[in-house]
Protein backbone atom coordinates (compact mmCIF):
# COMPACT_ATOMS: atom_id res chain seq x y z
CA UNK A 1 0.00 0.00 0.00
CA UNK A 2 1.15 3.53 -0.56
CA UNK A 3 2.47 5.54 1.74
CA UNK A 4 -0.58 8.34 0.87
CA UNK A 5 -3.12 5.40 1.12
CA UNK A 6 -1.76 4.65 4.37
CA UNK A 7 -2.16 7.80 6.14
CA UNK A 8 -5.63 7.84 4.76
CA UNK A 9 -6.68 5.18 6.57
CA UNK A 10 -4.62 6.25 9.72
CA UNK A 11 -6.58 9.50 9.37
CA UNK A 12 -9.95 8.12 8.70
CA UNK A 13 -9.33 5.62 12.23
CA UNK A 14 -9.21 8.84 13.47
CA UNK A 15 -11.47 11.25 11.91
CA UNK A 16 -12.17 14.43 13.91
CA UNK A 17 -8.57 13.93 16.15
CA UNK A 18 -5.43 15.24 15.24
CA UNK A 19 -3.18 12.95 14.65
CA UNK A 20 0.72 14.67 14.49
CA UNK A 21 3.56 13.83 12.01
CA UNK A 22 5.76 11.97 13.96
CA UNK A 23 3.10 9.68 15.79
CA UNK A 24 1.77 8.93 12.05
CA UNK A 25 5.85 8.73 11.08
CA UNK A 26 5.72 5.81 13.49
CA UNK A 27 2.90 4.33 13.27
CA UNK A 28 3.62 3.71 9.16
CA UNK A 29 7.20 2.97 9.62
CA UNK A 30 8.38 6.07 7.10
CA UNK A 31 10.03 9.27 7.17
CA UNK A 32 7.98 12.59 8.61
CA UNK A 33 9.05 13.95 5.14
CA UNK A 34 7.57 11.16 3.83
CA UNK A 35 4.36 12.04 5.75
CA UNK A 36 4.15 15.82 4.92
CA UNK A 37 4.34 14.90 0.73
CA UNK A 38 1.28 12.14 1.73
CA UNK A 39 -0.63 14.35 2.99
CA UNK A 40 0.07 16.97 0.20
CA UNK A 41 -0.93 14.18 -2.55
CA UNK A 42 -4.17 13.98 -0.66
CA UNK A 43 -5.16 17.60 -0.27
CA UNK A 44 -4.09 17.24 -4.37
CA UNK A 45 -6.75 14.53 -4.24
CA UNK A 46 -9.46 16.92 -3.01
CA UNK A 47 -9.25 15.80 0.60
CA UNK A 48 -9.97 18.75 3.29
CA UNK A 49 -6.90 17.64 5.74
CA UNK A 50 -6.68 20.99 8.43
CA UNK A 51 -3.12 21.23 9.93
CA UNK A 52 -2.00 23.62 13.00
CA UNK A 53 1.92 23.63 13.87
CA UNK A 54 3.15 21.54 16.34
CA UNK A 55 -0.23 19.99 16.69
CA UNK A 56 -1.19 17.34 14.00
CA UNK A 57 -3.16 16.71 11.19
CA UNK A 58 -7.20 15.94 11.47
CA UNK A 59 -9.85 14.91 8.58
CA UNK A 60 -12.72 17.41 9.83
CA UNK A 61 -15.93 15.03 10.93
CA UNK A 62 -18.22 16.59 8.40
CA UNK A 63 -15.98 16.62 5.63
CA UNK A 64 -18.38 15.24 2.84
CA UNK A 65 -15.33 14.82 0.15
CA UNK A 66 -15.84 11.98 -2.54
CA UNK A 67 -12.44 10.69 -3.67
CA UNK A 68 -10.96 7.43 -5.02
CA UNK A 69 -8.59 7.35 -2.54
CA UNK A 70 -11.02 8.45 0.53
CA UNK A 71 -13.62 5.52 -0.47
CA UNK A 72 -11.07 3.00 -0.52
CA UNK A 73 -9.49 3.78 2.78
CA UNK A 74 -12.81 2.54 4.20
CA UNK A 75 -13.23 -0.37 1.95
CA UNK A 76 -12.71 -3.99 3.24
CA UNK A 77 -12.69 -5.66 0.04
CA UNK A 78 -10.49 -8.13 -1.47
CA UNK A 79 -11.14 -6.84 -5.27
CA UNK A 80 -14.40 -4.80 -5.84
CA UNK A 81 -13.19 -0.75 -5.90
CA UNK A 82 -9.43 -1.90 -5.52
CA UNK A 83 -9.29 0.22 -8.64
CA UNK A 84 -11.91 2.73 -8.65
CA UNK A 85 -12.63 6.08 -10.55
CA UNK A 86 -14.24 9.10 -9.45
CA UNK A 87 -16.11 12.42 -11.85
CA UNK A 88 -17.65 15.28 -10.78
CA UNK A 89 -20.33 14.92 -13.30
CA UNK A 90 -21.55 11.69 -15.91
CA UNK A 91 -24.46 10.71 -18.19
CA UNK A 92 -24.59 7.94 -16.45
CA UNK A 93 -22.09 5.43 -14.51
CA UNK A 94 -23.74 2.42 -16.22
CA UNK A 95 -23.76 3.53 -19.36
CA UNK A 96 -19.69 4.89 -19.48
CA UNK A 97 -18.60 1.37 -17.78
CA UNK A 98 -19.91 -0.28 -20.56
CA UNK A 99 -18.84 1.81 -23.46
CA UNK A 100 -15.81 3.43 -21.92
CA UNK A 101 -14.80 1.14 -19.33
CA UNK A 102 -15.54 -2.64 -20.13
CA UNK A 103 -12.17 -3.39 -20.15
CA UNK A 104 -11.36 -2.75 -16.78
CA UNK A 105 -10.68 -5.57 -14.35
CA UNK A 106 -13.10 -7.28 -12.14
CA UNK A 107 -14.55 -5.45 -9.66
CA UNK A 108 -13.82 -1.65 -11.24
CA UNK A 109 -15.95 0.88 -9.96
CA UNK A 110 -17.13 4.47 -11.08
CA UNK A 111 -18.53 7.10 -8.90
CA UNK A 112 -19.74 10.33 -9.97
CA UNK A 113 -21.00 13.17 -8.02
CA UNK A 114 -23.61 13.55 -10.76
CA UNK A 115 -25.67 12.33 -12.98
CA UNK A 116 -27.26 13.95 -15.98
CA UNK A 117 -28.85 10.65 -17.53
CA UNK A 118 -29.11 8.77 -15.13
CA UNK A 119 -31.12 5.55 -15.49
CA UNK A 120 -33.64 2.90 -13.63
CA UNK A 121 -35.76 0.02 -14.14
CA UNK A 122 -37.79 0.05 -17.23
CA UNK A 123 -35.92 2.86 -18.93
CA UNK A 124 -37.10 5.29 -16.01
CA UNK A 125 -35.17 8.18 -15.71
CA UNK A 126 -33.42 8.44 -11.70
CA UNK A 127 -32.52 11.99 -11.30
CA UNK A 128 -28.82 12.64 -9.55
CA UNK A 129 -27.93 15.91 -9.03
CA UNK A 130 -24.68 16.92 -7.07
CA UNK A 131 -24.60 17.12 -3.39
CA UNK A 132 -27.97 14.72 -2.71
CA UNK A 133 -26.82 11.27 -3.27
CA UNK A 134 -24.38 8.30 -3.74
CA UNK A 135 -23.94 7.12 -7.48
CA UNK A 136 -21.89 4.64 -8.75
CA UNK A 137 -21.63 1.59 -10.98
CA UNK A 138 -19.74 -1.91 -10.11
CA UNK A 139 -18.22 -3.88 -13.26
CA UNK A 140 -18.01 -7.33 -12.95
CA UNK A 141 -17.36 -10.06 -15.14
CA UNK A 142 -18.98 -13.33 -14.03
CA UNK A 143 -17.96 -16.41 -13.65
CA UNK A 144 -21.46 -17.66 -12.11
CA UNK A 145 -23.66 -19.82 -14.22
CA UNK A 146 -26.05 -18.51 -16.37
CA UNK A 147 -28.59 -19.29 -14.29
CA UNK A 148 -27.51 -17.46 -10.89
CA UNK A 149 -26.85 -14.19 -12.90
CA UNK A 150 -30.68 -12.81 -11.27
CA UNK A 151 -29.05 -13.22 -8.02
CA UNK A 152 -26.57 -10.40 -8.53
CA UNK A 153 -29.38 -7.59 -8.13
CA UNK A 154 -30.62 -9.55 -5.15
CA UNK A 155 -26.97 -9.19 -3.76
CA UNK A 156 -26.80 -5.70 -4.54
CA UNK A 157 -30.44 -4.73 -2.90
CA UNK A 158 -29.32 -6.94 0.16
CA UNK A 159 -25.96 -5.02 -0.01
CA UNK A 160 -27.73 -1.49 -0.07
CA UNK A 161 -29.95 -2.05 2.77
CA UNK A 162 -26.99 -3.49 5.19
CA UNK A 163 -24.91 -0.80 4.43
CA UNK A 164 -27.56 1.73 4.68
CA UNK A 165 -28.57 0.05 8.36
CA UNK A 166 -24.78 0.41 9.25
CA UNK A 167 -24.16 4.14 8.19
CA UNK A 168 -27.75 5.68 8.63
CA UNK A 169 -28.65 4.12 11.78
CA UNK A 170 -32.16 2.64 10.84
CA UNK A 171 -33.01 -0.66 8.94
CA UNK A 172 -35.04 -0.40 5.57
CA UNK A 173 -37.24 -3.10 3.95
CA UNK A 174 -37.09 -4.55 0.38
CA UNK A 175 -39.75 -4.80 -2.18
CA UNK A 176 -39.06 -7.29 -5.06
CA UNK A 177 -37.00 -7.47 -7.27
CA UNK A 178 -34.30 -4.54 -5.40
CA UNK A 179 -36.52 -1.57 -4.04
CA UNK A 180 -35.06 -0.69 -0.86
CA UNK A 181 -37.92 1.00 1.52
CA UNK A 182 -38.06 2.82 4.46
CA UNK A 183 -42.20 3.39 5.48
CA UNK A 184 -43.30 2.22 1.81
CA UNK A 185 -41.10 5.24 0.35
CA UNK A 186 -38.27 4.28 -2.15
CA UNK A 187 -34.50 5.21 -1.26
CA UNK A 188 -32.53 3.85 -3.77
CA UNK A 189 -32.37 2.64 -7.48
CA UNK A 190 -30.45 -0.52 -8.78
CA UNK A 191 -30.13 -1.43 -12.28
CA UNK A 192 -28.49 -4.82 -13.37
CA UNK A 193 -27.04 -5.04 -17.00
CA UNK A 194 -25.60 -7.84 -18.65
CA UNK A 195 -23.06 -7.87 -21.70
CA UNK A 196 -23.96 -11.25 -23.61
CA UNK A 197 -21.16 -12.48 -26.22
CA UNK A 198 -22.95 -13.30 -29.53
CA UNK A 199 -21.15 -16.46 -30.27
CA UNK A 200 -21.32 -18.38 -27.15
CA UNK A 201 -24.43 -16.43 -25.47
CA UNK A 202 -21.95 -16.05 -21.98
CA UNK A 203 -22.03 -13.07 -20.03
CA UNK A 204 -19.01 -11.60 -20.25
CA UNK A 205 -19.50 -8.04 -18.18
CA UNK A 206 -22.26 -7.31 -15.36
CA UNK A 207 -22.64 -3.66 -14.57
CA UNK A 208 -24.67 -3.40 -11.43
CA UNK A 209 -25.06 0.44 -11.05
CA UNK A 210 -26.75 1.75 -7.79
CA UNK A 211 -27.78 5.55 -6.49
CA UNK A 212 -28.80 5.98 -3.20
CA UNK A 213 -30.70 9.31 -1.79
CA UNK A 214 -28.80 10.48 0.94
CA UNK A 215 -31.21 14.15 1.54
CA UNK A 216 -34.74 14.81 -0.62
CA UNK A 217 -33.61 15.84 -4.36
CA UNK A 218 -34.80 19.76 -4.80
CA UNK A 219 -35.75 18.64 -8.91
CA UNK A 220 -38.35 15.92 -7.41
CA UNK A 221 -42.04 16.82 -8.95
CA UNK A 222 -44.76 16.16 -6.11
CA UNK A 223 -45.42 12.73 -7.56
CA UNK A 224 -41.74 11.39 -7.05
CA UNK A 225 -41.63 13.19 -3.35
CA UNK A 226 -45.03 10.98 -2.55
CA UNK A 227 -43.02 7.64 -3.04
CA UNK A 228 -39.49 8.64 -2.89
CA UNK A 229 -37.37 8.58 -0.05
CA UNK A 230 -33.81 9.92 1.60
CA UNK A 231 -31.50 8.63 4.28
CA UNK A 232 -31.64 12.15 5.75
CA UNK A 233 -35.16 12.08 6.31
CA UNK A 234 -34.77 8.76 8.50
CA UNK A 235 -31.61 8.68 10.32
CA UNK A 236 -28.45 10.48 9.63
CA UNK A 237 -26.80 11.15 6.66
CA UNK A 238 -23.86 9.24 6.33
CA UNK A 239 -20.77 11.08 4.72
CA UNK A 240 -20.94 9.95 0.71
CA UNK A 241 -17.25 8.07 0.88
CA UNK A 242 -18.73 5.78 4.06
CA UNK A 243 -21.81 5.11 2.57
CA UNK A 244 -19.94 4.16 -0.80
CA UNK A 245 -17.74 1.86 0.62
CA UNK A 246 -20.14 0.52 3.37
CA UNK A 247 -22.06 -0.66 -0.21
CA UNK A 248 -19.15 -2.05 -1.67
CA UNK A 249 -17.76 -3.69 1.16
CA UNK A 250 -21.26 -5.31 1.75
CA UNK A 251 -21.78 -6.37 -1.84
CA UNK A 252 -18.40 -8.45 -2.07
CA UNK A 253 -19.23 -10.78 0.62
CA UNK A 254 -22.85 -11.22 -0.53
CA UNK A 255 -21.40 -11.53 -4.47
CA UNK A 256 -19.05 -14.07 -2.48
CA UNK A 257 -21.67 -16.23 -1.43
CA UNK A 258 -22.91 -16.19 -4.80
CA UNK A 259 -19.31 -17.53 -5.78
CA UNK A 260 -19.49 -20.24 -3.13
CA UNK A 261 -22.49 -21.54 -3.98
CA UNK A 262 -24.37 -20.37 -1.03
CA UNK A 263 -27.46 -18.96 -2.52
CA UNK A 264 -29.65 -20.33 0.06
CA UNK A 265 -28.22 -18.00 2.62
CA UNK A 266 -27.95 -14.84 0.82
CA UNK A 267 -31.98 -15.72 -0.31
CA UNK A 268 -32.62 -15.67 3.34
CA UNK A 269 -30.89 -12.63 4.34
CA UNK A 270 -33.05 -11.31 1.63
CA UNK A 271 -36.36 -12.63 2.71
CA UNK A 272 -35.79 -11.22 6.34
CA UNK A 273 -35.71 -7.74 4.54
CA UNK A 274 -38.88 -8.36 2.14
CA UNK A 275 -41.86 -6.24 3.03
CA UNK A 276 -44.48 -8.09 0.69
CA UNK A 277 -44.83 -11.81 2.00
CA UNK A 278 -48.51 -11.99 3.98
CA UNK A 279 -49.68 -8.88 1.96
CA UNK A 280 -52.38 -8.24 -0.97
CA UNK A 281 -50.30 -6.88 -4.02
CA UNK A 282 -50.80 -5.82 -7.55
CA UNK A 283 -48.92 -7.18 -10.28
CA UNK A 284 -48.04 -5.39 -13.12
CA UNK A 285 -46.90 -7.42 -15.78
CA UNK A 286 -46.70 -6.92 -20.17
CA UNK A 287 -49.95 -8.38 -20.08
CA UNK A 288 -51.91 -6.39 -17.31
CA UNK A 289 -52.74 -6.36 -14.02
CA UNK A 290 -53.77 -8.14 -11.55
CA UNK A 291 -54.65 -7.98 -7.67
CA UNK A 292 -53.09 -11.42 -5.76
CA UNK A 293 -51.79 -11.89 -2.20
CA UNK A 294 -48.26 -12.31 -1.85
CA UNK A 295 -47.34 -15.91 -0.24
CA UNK A 296 -43.42 -16.29 -0.31
CA UNK A 297 -40.44 -16.42 -2.23
CA UNK A 298 -39.02 -19.69 -4.22
CA UNK A 299 -35.37 -20.57 -4.34
CA UNK A 300 -34.38 -19.06 -7.23
CA UNK A 301 -35.72 -15.65 -5.64
CA UNK A 302 -38.92 -15.83 -7.72
CA UNK A 303 -41.83 -14.04 -5.85
CA UNK A 304 -44.86 -16.42 -5.09
CA UNK A 305 -48.07 -14.99 -5.36
CA UNK A 306 -51.82 -16.31 -5.56
CA UNK A 307 -54.50 -14.72 -7.35
CA UNK A 308 -58.10 -14.48 -6.71
CA UNK A 309 -59.34 -17.40 -8.44
CA UNK A 310 -56.15 -19.71 -6.07
CA UNK A 311 -53.91 -20.20 -8.60
CA UNK A 312 -50.37 -19.99 -7.89
CA UNK A 313 -48.00 -18.28 -9.91
CA UNK A 314 -44.70 -17.65 -9.84
CA UNK A 315 -43.01 -14.04 -10.96
CA UNK A 316 -39.47 -13.96 -12.16
CA UNK A 317 -40.29 -10.42 -13.75
CA UNK A 318 -42.37 -7.59 -14.09
CA UNK A 319 -43.05 -5.29 -11.07
CA UNK A 320 -45.50 -5.59 -8.12
CA UNK A 321 -46.99 -2.58 -6.58
CA UNK A 322 -47.80 -3.23 -2.83
CA UNK A 323 -51.03 -1.79 -0.71
CA UNK A 324 -49.11 -0.30 1.68
CA UNK A 325 -52.28 0.55 3.64
CA UNK A 326 -53.33 -2.95 3.99
CA UNK A 327 -52.70 -5.06 7.44
CA UNK A 328 -50.33 -8.30 6.62
CA UNK A 329 -52.04 -11.37 5.74
CA UNK A 330 -50.99 -14.61 6.94
CA UNK A 331 -51.44 -18.28 5.46
CA UNK A 332 -53.18 -20.41 7.03
CA UNK A 333 -51.61 -23.69 8.60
Amino acid sequence: MAVRDEVLRALEQARGERVSGGRLAAQLGVSRAAVHKAIGALRQDGLCIDAVPGGGYCLAPEDDSLTAAGVQALLDTAFIGREMLVVPTIGSTNTAVKEQYAARPHGFVLLAEAQTGGRGRLGRQFSSPAGTGVYLSVLLHPTLPLSHIQFVTIAAAVAVAEAVEQTAGFAPSLKWVNDVLMDGRKLCGILTEATIEGETGAVSALVVGIGVNLRPNPDWPDEVRAVAGALSEFGRAPRRAALAAAILSQFERAYALLEQGQQAELLARYRSRLCCIGRPVTVIGAAGRYEALCTGLDENGHLLVRDADGQERILSSGEISIRLSTRPQREKS
